[in-house]
Protein backbone atom coordinates (compact mmCIF):
# COMPACT_ATOMS: atom_id res chain seq x y z
CA UNK A 1 0.00 0.00 0.00
CA UNK A 2 1.43 3.40 -1.00
CA UNK A 3 1.93 6.17 1.53
CA UNK A 4 -0.92 8.70 1.82
CA UNK A 5 -0.63 12.16 0.28
CA UNK A 6 0.29 14.42 3.20
CA UNK A 7 -1.43 17.84 3.08
CA UNK A 8 -1.21 21.08 5.05
CA UNK A 9 -4.21 23.43 4.81
CA UNK A 10 -3.53 27.16 5.21
CA UNK A 11 -6.60 29.39 5.51
CA UNK A 12 -7.53 32.17 7.92
CA UNK A 13 -11.06 30.77 8.23
CA UNK A 14 -11.40 27.88 10.74
CA UNK A 15 -14.62 26.92 8.94
CA UNK A 16 -12.85 26.60 5.56
CA UNK A 17 -10.03 24.62 7.19
CA UNK A 18 -12.55 22.17 8.70
CA UNK A 19 -14.44 21.91 5.41
CA UNK A 20 -11.31 21.24 3.31
CA UNK A 21 -10.03 18.75 5.89
CA UNK A 22 -13.36 16.92 5.83
CA UNK A 23 -13.38 16.81 2.03
CA UNK A 24 -9.78 15.63 1.72
CA UNK A 25 -9.89 13.00 4.44
CA UNK A 26 -12.99 11.44 2.90
CA UNK A 27 -10.38 9.88 0.59
CA UNK A 28 -8.30 7.29 2.49
CA UNK A 29 -5.24 8.03 0.35
CA UNK A 30 -5.01 11.62 1.71
CA UNK A 31 -3.93 12.69 5.20
CA UNK A 32 -4.22 16.29 6.46
CA UNK A 33 -1.23 16.64 8.78
CA UNK A 34 -1.94 20.20 9.93
CA UNK A 35 -4.17 23.24 9.49
CA UNK A 36 -2.79 26.77 9.94
CA UNK A 37 -4.37 30.22 9.84
CA UNK A 38 -1.72 32.64 8.58
CA UNK A 39 1.12 32.77 6.09
CA UNK A 40 3.91 32.70 8.68
CA UNK A 41 2.54 29.48 10.19
CA UNK A 42 2.23 28.04 6.68
CA UNK A 43 5.93 28.63 5.94
CA UNK A 44 7.07 27.25 9.30
CA UNK A 45 4.83 24.18 9.04
CA UNK A 46 5.95 23.35 5.50
CA UNK A 47 9.61 23.57 6.53
CA UNK A 48 9.02 21.34 9.56
CA UNK A 49 6.51 18.76 8.25
CA UNK A 50 7.49 18.67 4.55
CA UNK A 51 4.01 17.83 3.16
CA UNK A 52 3.39 16.59 -0.36
CA UNK A 53 0.88 19.40 -0.96
CA UNK A 54 -0.02 22.75 0.63
CA UNK A 55 -3.42 24.34 -0.02
CA UNK A 56 -2.77 28.06 0.37
CA UNK A 57 -5.34 30.79 0.86
CA UNK A 58 -4.05 33.97 -0.79
CA UNK A 59 -5.67 36.38 1.65
CA UNK A 60 -4.29 35.72 5.15
CA UNK A 61 -3.04 37.80 8.11
CA UNK A 62 0.52 38.18 9.49
CA UNK A 63 2.04 37.07 6.16
CA UNK A 64 -0.13 37.09 3.04
CA UNK A 65 -0.35 34.09 0.73
CA UNK A 66 1.90 35.50 -2.02
CA UNK A 67 4.66 36.43 0.44
CA UNK A 68 4.39 33.01 2.06
CA UNK A 69 4.55 31.32 -1.33
CA UNK A 70 7.73 33.19 -2.28
CA UNK A 71 9.43 32.01 0.92
CA UNK A 72 8.23 28.43 0.48
CA UNK A 73 9.39 28.17 -3.13
CA UNK A 74 12.80 29.67 -2.28
CA UNK A 75 13.44 27.74 0.94
CA UNK A 76 11.45 24.48 0.80
CA UNK A 77 9.89 23.90 -2.66
CA UNK A 78 6.48 22.26 -2.25
CA UNK A 79 3.52 21.54 -4.51
CA UNK A 80 1.14 24.42 -3.71
CA UNK A 81 -2.54 24.54 -4.63
CA UNK A 82 -3.80 28.12 -4.41
CA UNK A 83 -7.24 28.87 -2.96
CA UNK A 84 -8.61 31.94 -4.72
CA UNK A 85 -11.63 34.20 -4.76
CA UNK A 86 -13.29 34.76 -8.14
CA UNK A 87 -12.93 38.57 -8.26
CA UNK A 88 -10.42 40.77 -10.07
CA UNK A 89 -7.99 40.87 -7.14
CA UNK A 90 -8.23 37.10 -6.72
CA UNK A 91 -7.38 36.67 -10.41
CA UNK A 92 -4.38 38.99 -10.13
CA UNK A 93 -3.01 37.17 -7.09
CA UNK A 94 -3.64 33.75 -8.65
CA UNK A 95 -1.72 34.71 -11.78
CA UNK A 96 1.17 35.98 -9.67
CA UNK A 97 1.11 32.83 -7.54
CA UNK A 98 1.25 30.54 -10.57
CA UNK A 99 4.16 32.52 -11.99
CA UNK A 100 6.01 32.10 -8.67
CA UNK A 101 5.63 28.34 -8.79
CA UNK A 102 2.22 27.20 -7.50
CA UNK A 103 1.05 24.21 -9.53
CA UNK A 104 -2.69 24.92 -9.73
CA UNK A 105 -5.62 26.74 -8.13
CA UNK A 106 -9.14 26.12 -6.88
CA UNK A 107 -11.91 28.58 -6.13
CA UNK A 108 -12.71 29.33 -2.52
CA UNK A 109 -15.93 27.78 -1.20
CA UNK A 110 -18.92 30.12 -1.17
CA UNK A 111 -22.35 29.36 0.34
CA UNK A 112 -23.85 31.00 -2.76
CA UNK A 113 -22.06 28.62 -5.14
CA UNK A 114 -24.41 26.63 -7.35
CA UNK A 115 -22.00 23.68 -7.52
CA UNK A 116 -22.92 20.83 -5.14
CA UNK A 117 -20.53 20.17 -2.26
CA UNK A 118 -19.95 16.62 -3.51
CA UNK A 119 -18.64 18.04 -6.79
CA UNK A 120 -16.36 20.50 -5.00
CA UNK A 121 -15.05 17.64 -2.89
CA UNK A 122 -14.23 15.46 -5.92
CA UNK A 123 -12.49 18.33 -7.71
CA UNK A 124 -10.42 19.24 -4.65
CA UNK A 125 -9.31 15.64 -4.15
CA UNK A 126 -8.43 15.26 -7.83
CA UNK A 127 -6.37 18.47 -7.83
CA UNK A 128 -4.51 17.59 -4.62
CA UNK A 129 -3.61 14.15 -5.99
CA UNK A 130 -2.48 15.70 -9.26
CA UNK A 131 -0.40 18.32 -7.43
CA UNK A 132 1.29 15.60 -5.36
CA UNK A 133 2.70 14.09 -8.58
CA UNK A 134 4.38 17.34 -9.63
CA UNK A 135 8.13 17.68 -9.16
CA UNK A 136 8.62 21.19 -7.75
CA UNK A 137 11.89 23.07 -8.19
CA UNK A 138 13.35 25.93 -6.19
CA UNK A 139 12.65 29.43 -7.51
CA UNK A 140 15.01 32.38 -7.30
CA UNK A 141 13.05 35.46 -6.10
CA UNK A 142 15.11 37.98 -8.08
CA UNK A 143 14.15 36.30 -11.33
CA UNK A 144 10.41 36.32 -10.77
CA UNK A 145 8.42 38.31 -13.27
CA UNK A 146 4.82 39.31 -13.02
CA UNK A 147 2.73 38.54 -16.06
CA UNK A 148 -0.05 40.88 -17.09
CA UNK A 149 -3.59 39.59 -17.21
CA UNK A 150 -5.46 40.33 -20.38
CA UNK A 151 -7.94 43.09 -19.67
CA UNK A 152 -11.66 43.02 -20.24
CA UNK A 153 -12.98 43.52 -23.74
CA UNK A 154 -15.27 46.50 -23.43
CA UNK A 155 -16.30 46.55 -27.06
CA UNK A 156 -15.89 44.24 -30.00
CA UNK A 157 -14.18 45.65 -33.11
CA UNK A 158 -15.14 44.46 -36.57
CA UNK A 159 -13.65 41.17 -37.65
CA UNK A 160 -10.49 41.98 -39.65
CA UNK A 161 -10.00 40.91 -43.28
CA UNK A 162 -9.32 37.27 -44.02
CA UNK A 163 -6.19 36.03 -42.25
CA UNK A 164 -2.97 35.40 -44.11
CA UNK A 165 -2.17 32.57 -41.68
CA UNK A 166 -2.00 29.03 -43.14
CA UNK A 167 -5.49 27.65 -43.77
CA UNK A 168 -6.32 24.64 -41.62
CA UNK A 169 -7.68 21.41 -43.03
CA UNK A 170 -9.52 20.67 -39.80
CA UNK A 171 -10.50 22.18 -36.45
CA UNK A 172 -10.74 20.58 -33.01
CA UNK A 173 -13.15 22.10 -30.45
CA UNK A 174 -12.93 20.91 -26.84
CA UNK A 175 -15.56 21.67 -24.20
CA UNK A 176 -15.08 21.29 -20.44
CA UNK A 177 -16.50 22.48 -17.13
CA UNK A 178 -16.01 21.19 -13.56
CA UNK A 179 -12.88 19.03 -13.52
CA UNK A 180 -11.95 20.37 -16.94
CA UNK A 181 -8.56 21.98 -16.22
CA UNK A 182 -7.10 18.67 -14.99
CA UNK A 183 -8.60 16.77 -17.92
CA UNK A 184 -7.32 19.38 -20.38
CA UNK A 185 -3.83 19.17 -18.92
CA UNK A 186 -3.85 15.39 -19.27
CA UNK A 187 -5.21 15.51 -22.82
CA UNK A 188 -2.79 18.18 -24.03
CA UNK A 189 0.12 16.29 -22.46
CA UNK A 190 -0.71 13.30 -24.68
CA UNK A 191 -0.84 15.31 -27.92
CA UNK A 192 2.07 15.12 -30.32
CA UNK A 193 3.74 18.56 -29.80
CA UNK A 194 3.82 18.88 -33.60
CA UNK A 195 0.03 18.54 -34.02
CA UNK A 196 -1.08 20.30 -37.20
CA UNK A 197 -4.59 21.58 -36.46
CA UNK A 198 -5.93 24.58 -34.50
CA UNK A 199 -7.53 23.62 -31.19
CA UNK A 200 -10.20 25.79 -29.53
CA UNK A 201 -11.03 25.14 -25.87
CA UNK A 202 -14.26 26.29 -24.22
CA UNK A 203 -13.78 25.92 -20.46
CA UNK A 204 -16.53 27.18 -18.13
CA UNK A 205 -14.60 29.57 -15.91
CA UNK A 206 -15.12 33.08 -14.51
CA UNK A 207 -13.94 36.11 -16.42
CA UNK A 208 -10.21 36.85 -15.97
CA UNK A 209 -9.38 33.27 -14.99
CA UNK A 210 -9.36 31.96 -18.56
CA UNK A 211 -6.37 34.22 -19.24
CA UNK A 212 -4.70 32.68 -16.19
CA UNK A 213 -5.44 29.17 -17.48
CA UNK A 214 -3.95 30.05 -20.87
CA UNK A 215 -0.86 31.52 -19.20
CA UNK A 216 -0.51 28.45 -16.98
CA UNK A 217 -0.76 26.05 -19.94
CA UNK A 218 1.60 28.26 -21.95
CA UNK A 219 4.28 27.66 -19.33
CA UNK A 220 3.72 23.90 -19.34
CA UNK A 221 3.42 22.98 -23.01
CA UNK A 222 5.85 23.45 -25.93
CA UNK A 223 3.15 24.77 -28.28
CA UNK A 224 1.41 28.19 -28.16
CA UNK A 225 -1.58 28.46 -25.79
CA UNK A 226 -3.42 31.80 -25.78
CA UNK A 227 -6.68 33.32 -24.62
CA UNK A 228 -8.71 33.90 -27.79
CA UNK A 229 -9.06 37.50 -28.94
CA UNK A 230 -11.57 38.96 -31.37
CA UNK A 231 -10.44 38.33 -34.95
CA UNK A 232 -7.66 35.89 -33.95
CA UNK A 233 -6.87 33.47 -36.80
CA UNK A 234 -7.09 29.70 -36.37
CA UNK A 235 -3.47 28.64 -36.74
CA UNK A 236 -2.44 24.95 -36.93
CA UNK A 237 -0.49 23.90 -33.87
CA UNK A 238 -1.97 26.64 -31.67
CA UNK A 239 -4.43 26.32 -28.76
CA UNK A 240 -6.97 29.10 -28.17
CA UNK A 241 -8.99 29.28 -24.93
CA UNK A 242 -12.36 31.04 -24.99
CA UNK A 243 -12.33 34.11 -22.71
CA UNK A 244 -14.65 34.08 -19.72
CA UNK A 245 -17.97 35.86 -20.27
CA UNK A 246 -17.68 35.79 -24.10
CA UNK A 247 -19.07 33.31 -26.59
CA UNK A 248 -16.64 32.15 -29.27
CA UNK A 249 -17.89 31.67 -32.81
CA UNK A 250 -15.87 30.54 -35.81
CA UNK A 251 -16.13 32.80 -38.87
CA UNK A 252 -15.97 31.76 -42.52
CA UNK A 253 -12.44 33.16 -42.89
CA UNK A 254 -11.28 30.82 -40.10
CA UNK A 255 -11.03 33.50 -37.43
CA UNK A 256 -12.48 33.80 -33.94
CA UNK A 257 -15.48 36.06 -33.36
CA UNK A 258 -16.29 37.01 -29.76
CA UNK A 259 -19.88 37.70 -28.77
CA UNK A 260 -21.64 39.13 -25.71
CA UNK A 261 -24.95 37.49 -26.68
CA UNK A 262 -27.04 36.08 -23.80
CA UNK A 263 -25.95 32.96 -21.95
CA UNK A 264 -26.76 29.59 -23.50
CA UNK A 265 -27.39 26.65 -21.16
CA UNK A 266 -26.57 29.07 -18.33
CA UNK A 267 -23.07 29.70 -19.68
CA UNK A 268 -21.08 32.31 -21.54
CA UNK A 269 -18.95 31.01 -23.16
CA UNK A 270 -21.17 28.13 -24.21
CA UNK A 271 -19.67 24.97 -25.69
CA UNK A 272 -22.76 24.48 -27.88
CA UNK A 273 -22.34 27.92 -29.47
CA UNK A 274 -18.73 27.30 -30.46
CA UNK A 275 -19.25 23.74 -31.68
CA UNK A 276 -22.32 24.62 -33.74
CA UNK A 277 -20.53 27.49 -35.47
CA UNK A 278 -17.47 25.29 -36.06
CA UNK A 279 -19.61 22.54 -37.59
CA UNK A 280 -21.17 25.04 -40.01
CA UNK A 281 -17.76 26.21 -41.24
CA UNK A 282 -15.65 23.04 -41.10
CA UNK A 283 -18.38 20.41 -41.62
CA UNK A 284 -16.82 16.90 -41.70
CA UNK A 285 -13.39 18.45 -41.00
CA UNK A 286 -14.51 19.44 -37.48
CA UNK A 287 -13.67 17.27 -34.47
CA UNK A 288 -15.53 17.69 -31.17
CA UNK A 289 -14.45 16.66 -27.66
CA UNK A 290 -16.48 16.81 -24.43
CA UNK A 291 -14.59 16.48 -21.16
CA UNK A 292 -15.57 16.46 -17.48
CA UNK A 293 -18.33 18.82 -16.41
CA UNK A 294 -21.75 19.40 -14.86
CA UNK A 295 -24.91 19.85 -16.91
CA UNK A 296 -25.44 19.23 -20.60
CA UNK A 297 -23.68 22.09 -22.40
CA UNK A 298 -21.90 20.68 -25.43
CA UNK A 299 -24.34 17.88 -26.24
CA UNK A 300 -26.15 19.88 -28.94
CA UNK A 301 -22.84 21.17 -30.27
CA UNK A 302 -21.43 17.68 -30.51
CA UNK A 303 -24.64 16.62 -32.28
CA UNK A 304 -24.04 19.35 -34.88
CA UNK A 305 -20.52 18.02 -35.49
CA UNK A 306 -21.74 14.42 -35.60
CA UNK A 307 -24.52 15.37 -38.04
CA UNK A 308 -21.92 17.04 -40.28
CA UNK A 309 -19.96 13.76 -40.40
CA UNK A 310 -17.27 15.10 -38.08
CA UNK A 311 -15.55 12.90 -35.50
CA UNK A 312 -16.65 13.06 -31.85
CA UNK A 313 -14.97 12.10 -28.58
CA UNK A 314 -16.08 12.13 -24.93
CA UNK A 315 -14.30 11.56 -21.66
CA UNK A 316 -15.17 8.23 -20.05
CA UNK A 317 -17.34 8.37 -16.96
CA UNK A 318 -14.82 6.67 -14.70
CA UNK A 319 -12.11 9.23 -15.50
CA UNK A 320 -14.31 12.32 -14.87
CA UNK A 321 -14.57 14.50 -11.78
CA UNK A 322 -18.20 15.04 -12.92
CA UNK A 323 -19.54 12.98 -15.81
CA UNK A 324 -22.90 14.57 -16.63
CA UNK A 325 -21.64 16.58 -19.64
CA UNK A 326 -19.94 13.73 -21.49
CA UNK A 327 -22.69 11.30 -20.49
CA UNK A 328 -25.32 13.64 -21.96
CA UNK A 329 -23.58 13.29 -25.32
CA UNK A 330 -22.95 9.55 -24.97
CA UNK A 331 -26.62 8.92 -24.13
CA UNK A 332 -27.61 10.71 -27.35
CA UNK A 333 -25.60 8.12 -29.30
CA UNK A 334 -23.43 10.77 -30.96
CA UNK A 335 -19.99 9.85 -29.57
CA UNK A 336 -17.64 7.84 -31.75
CA UNK A 337 -14.98 7.24 -29.10
CA UNK A 338 -14.94 7.50 -25.29
CA UNK A 339 -11.86 7.26 -23.12
CA UNK A 340 -9.60 9.00 -20.64
CA UNK A 341 -8.21 12.44 -21.51
CA UNK A 342 -4.82 10.85 -22.22
CA UNK A 343 -6.43 8.41 -24.65
CA UNK A 344 -8.30 11.24 -26.36
CA UNK A 345 -5.03 13.16 -26.75
CA UNK A 346 -3.42 10.15 -28.40
CA UNK A 347 -6.44 9.64 -30.64
CA UNK A 348 -6.29 13.26 -31.76
CA UNK A 349 -2.63 12.75 -32.65
CA UNK A 350 -3.55 9.66 -34.67
CA UNK A 351 -6.17 11.72 -36.48
CA UNK A 352 -3.50 14.30 -37.25
CA UNK A 353 -1.37 11.58 -38.78
CA UNK A 354 -4.41 10.47 -40.79
CA UNK A 355 -4.77 7.21 -38.90
CA UNK A 356 -8.05 5.94 -37.48
CA UNK A 357 -8.11 5.44 -33.70
CA UNK A 358 -8.63 1.90 -32.50
CA UNK A 359 -12.38 1.54 -32.04
CA UNK A 360 -13.69 1.84 -28.49
CA UNK A 361 -17.22 0.68 -27.83
CA UNK A 362 -19.32 3.53 -26.48
CA UNK A 363 -22.24 2.61 -24.28
CA UNK A 364 -24.72 4.87 -22.53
Amino acid sequence: MSDPVRVIIADDSPFICRLLKQYLESDPSISVVKTVHNGKEAVESVKTLKPNVLTLDLDMPVLDGISALKQIMAQCPTAVLLVSGVGKEGARRTEEGLSIGAVDFIFKYSPDAQIPKSTLRRELIAKVKSAARVKVIRTIPSRLKKQAIIGNISSLPPIPPASTAPASERLVVVGASTGGPLALKEMLSSLDPAFNFPLVIVQHMPERFTAILASQFGRIFPFPVKEASHGAPLIPGTVLIAPGNRHVLISSDHCVHLSSAPEVNGHRPSIDVTMQSAARIFSSRCIGVILSGMGHDGAEGLLAIYSSSGMTFAQSSESCVVDSMPMSAIQKGIVHYAGSPAEIGRWLTEKTLKKSPAAIKVTA
